[in-house]
């Protein structure tokens, strides 16, 4: 396959190509940072592979959510390629992988050695951001900074991957539409909260995933 070295030498010298760039990396750092601030130590699920990694993470908590993310993702971005070839793009790649990477290195500067598989919110950053009395508060604040995250990196024709690829395979093998196959996805992670964590916990979950999919 020959490579069009003038097509990317002209994207390089465009500013609208470092732009998308930007506005995805930011996206994925504004999700990142909503997951780790506001969502996971409160151990809220607004659907996504990201609260399957928080349920899971409450189960096996030696491994953060942000590693459950790299897991789902690698095994999507594979299972999309060969259902749907190279249709996706060095966006959606770098989206998806990038995104629980962020989620990590966020979490290991925000949480001290020994508070990384509690996430205990009373030791992030010191306790100065501790929202434990104040759900509905972190639910809403980190569902608007979750929505708007995705919302740059889908403006840039990109996916962070995901429940987005799960979807689309519905689509591809039944006859569900893709925004029926979305939040059907979502809505089954969320409630997942319900059985694993609590009632209270779910109706937040439930509360952040509206909120999440509006803001979006």
């Amino acid at each position: 396959m020959k490579i069009d070295f003038e097509s990317i030498w002209a994207a390089l010298k465009s500013p609208r190509w470092w732009w998308s760039w930007f506005m995805i990396i930011l996206g994925c750092a504004l999700l990142a940072g909503g997951y780790v601030l506001f969502i996971s130590p409160y151990n809220i699920v607004p659907g996504g592979v990201y609260g399957a990694g928080i349920v899971l993470h409450n189960i096996f908590p030696a491994i953060k959510v942000g590693t459950f993310g790299y897991m789902f993702d690698s095994v999507l971005l594979i299972l999309a390629f060969i259902a749907f070839g190279p249709r996706f793009g060095a966006k959606t790649v770098v989206a998806a992988l990038l995104t629980p990477g962020l989620m990590n290195i966020f979490t290991s500067l925000a949480f001290p050695p020994e508070a990384i598989e509690s996430l205990d919110p009373s030791k992030m950053l010191g306790g100065i951001l501790d929202l434990s009395d104040h759900l509905m508060l972190a639910t809403i604040v980190g569902a608007v900074i979750l929505g708007v995250g995705v919302g740059l990196v889908v403006r840039e024709q990109a996916t962070t991957g995901g429940t987005d690829i799960v979807a689309m395979l519905l689509k591809k093998y039944t006859t569900m539409e893709i925004g029926t196959a979305i939040f059907a996805v979502d809505l089954l992670i969320t409630l997942s909260a319900f059985v694993i964590f609590d009632f209270a916990t779910g109706l937040y979950s439930l509360t952040g995933l509206f909120a999440k999919t509006l803001i979006m």
